[in-house]
């Protein structure tokens, strides 16, 4: 028997298009990976713990962190091949360009789930190619923030570090998004996690999704008081523009991830006597939801996050996807675990019956 297209929301929105163990929002508006909140993971636990958890279902025990955390330095590792197709790029290149290319293309070796864990422990030491003047750390114990921080800032400053760490974390996994769920389609024609990982990757470049800390971060330098950051916003809305940084399709009153990052920043900026930016943010903030009830997302507090920590913005994208393929790895493995192929049907509105 013939069934019936049922027509949903434009953008899929509200819509529920599967079942899944990994990640969603509760009753509180809290984003939960595994059913831990993720803003408690970010405070009590390391960055490989909480990878762990997303991509096999449980926080490790000791020996299995052990073992993890071995396993992401061993495969970080470059071979010759994907040195060679790195040099290959232009050095003018965005680096999420760059970090798609090579993906796609780099040899890997072993079942789909091994492929899928080496990208994600690669991206580190892929993102951070032909970082100039970093000198190797003194420290042999260093966990996965503190080795990530320290190639791509030449820092080697365990407090700071943690505060990445933080931000890497909120940044590992939320449900369906736009590049999770560009991986799940793909993930569903069956054409292996090196195909998923880069429609995952070349999905992530939008600005509607992952590239909205880079502009904030362009608006926010320019300000010089509170002032002009909410005369900034009262001109954007006044145009009907949009302010990035602000609007979630979850989160309609606020993103927990902000206001975590948003505490964090406060400290941080203190003790860096740099407070200025958050103030103007918070003004931006303030304004937004006074005249629009639009809450600010993680992307708004993150790019001044970054900036305090002495991040070049060219990295702030690649970050994002370093720290979500582990939220990548755990989808892959969910999807062609009971696989169905991603094909909705679509209204035609086009012309009909012409000849020719």
């Amino acid at each position: 028997m013939e069934t019936k297209s049922i027509r949903v929301a434009k953008g899929l929105e509200r819509v529920i298009v599967d079942d899944t163990a990994i990640s969603s929002t509760d009753s509180k508006g809290n984003l939960v990976y595994r059913g831990y909140k993720a803003t408690e993971l970010a405070e009590k636990k390391s960055f490989e713990e909480v990878a762990y958890l997303i991509a096999y279902g449980k926080l490790p025990k000791k020996a299995e962190l052990h073992e993890f955390s071995s396993q992401l330095i061993k495969l970080s590792r470059l071979d010759n091949s994907t040195i060679r197709l790195l040099k290959s790029i232009s050095g003018n290149a965005p680096k999420l360009d760059m970090l798609r290319t090579v993906i796609s293309g780099m040899p890997l070796e072993g079942n789909d789930e091994h492929k899928a864990l080496q990208m994600a422990a690669r991206m580190p030491a892929l993102i951070a190619y032909n970082v100039k003047a970093i000198k190797p750390m003194k420290s042999k114990n260093a966990n996965y923030a503190e080795r990530f921080y320290n190639a791509i800032t030449g820092i080697e400053d365990k407090n700071l570090a943690k505060y990445f760490e933080k931000l890497l974390i909120l940044y590992t996994e939320h449900e369906f998004n736009a590049s999770t769920f560009a991986l799940m389609v793909t993930a569903s024609t069956l054409a292996g996690p090196q195909a998923a990982f880069t429609s995952a990757l070349a999905t992530l470049k939008g600005p509607l999704h992952g590239g909205a800390n880079s502009e904030v971060l362009k608006y926010l330098l320019k300000f010089k008081s509170k002032e002009d950051a909410i005369r900034f916003v009262d001109k954007k809305l006044k145009a009907k523009e949009k302010i990035m940084g602000f609007g979630h399709r979850v989160y309609k009153i606020k993103d927990p991830r902000a206001q975590f990052v948003k505490l964090q920043l406060r400290t941080l900026s203190k003790e860096k006597g740099m407070y200025a930016l958050v103030e103007y943010a918070e003004a931006i903030e303030e304004e937004m939801w006074n005249l629009k009830r639009i809450p600010a997302n993680v992307d708004f507090y993150a790019a001044i996050y970054m900036y305090l920590l002495g991040i070049d913005e060219k990295f702030y994208l690649p970050i994002f996807a370093a720290a979500r393929s582990f939220g990548w790895i755990a989808h892959y493995k969910e999807q062609v675990a009971s696989n169905k192929l991603i094909r909705p049907d679509s209204n035609y509105i086009g012309p009909k019956g012409l000849k020719l």
